[in-house]
């Protein structure tokens, strides 16, 4: 009885875990002297990390503005996030689609100015064709042979089991 709870356990888990991984976020890197800032494009924005370069110590309460098809935003700090959060759909739309995406950064900090440049690099692997076909995981498929190894090693084990009890 415990050997149907291993298996079954076993393939529980096979069937559970995700076949693929989700796709990396599209992220942008923008470097100067000074300062250095790291985005992100999740579903619903864009947000930055602004930190100085030297010491790596995060810039707060800046004022930041990005520029990318000729329309410029400003990013709103967010507090909880300790970074800033571009949440425009419409200014966002276009950096959805596949492709690099030139960003322009301008950073007030106190009586500091900087201008950064930085790339976003999308690649969208769903472009409306087929679906991909589905395959298991690593994992999960290691978790089914072993399953499969134990269902089989219980099945000859009570077939040896029987025989020696029959023959005696």
């Amino acid at each position: 009885m415990n050997l149907k709870k291993h298996l079954f356990a076993g393939l529980t888990v096979s069937v559970l875990l995700p076949a693929q991984a989700a796709g990396p976020l599209p992220v942008v890197v923008a470097e100067s002297e000074a300062f250095e800032i790291v985005g992100r494009l999740d579903e619903n924005s864009l947000l930055l990390h602004v930190d100085r370069a030297p010491t790596n110590a995060p810039v707060l309460n800046a004022t930041l503005a990005v520029e990318a098809g000729g329309k410029e935003v400003a990013a709103v700090f967010d507090a909880a996030a300790g970074a800033y959060r571009i949440a425009d759909p419409a200014w966002l739309q276009p950096l959805r689609a596949d492709g690099e995406h030139g960003l322009a950064f301008t950073l007030l900090v106190g009586d500091e100015a900087d201008l950064l440049a930085g790339d976003l690099v999308v690649e969208n692997h769903d472009h409306g064709a087929e679906p991909a076909p589905w395959r298991l995981s690593p994992l999960a498929g290691g978790a089914l042979l072993g399953g499969l190894g134990l269902l089989a090693a219980g099945f000859g084990w009570r077939r040896l089991a029987q025989r020696r009890g029959g023959a005696a």
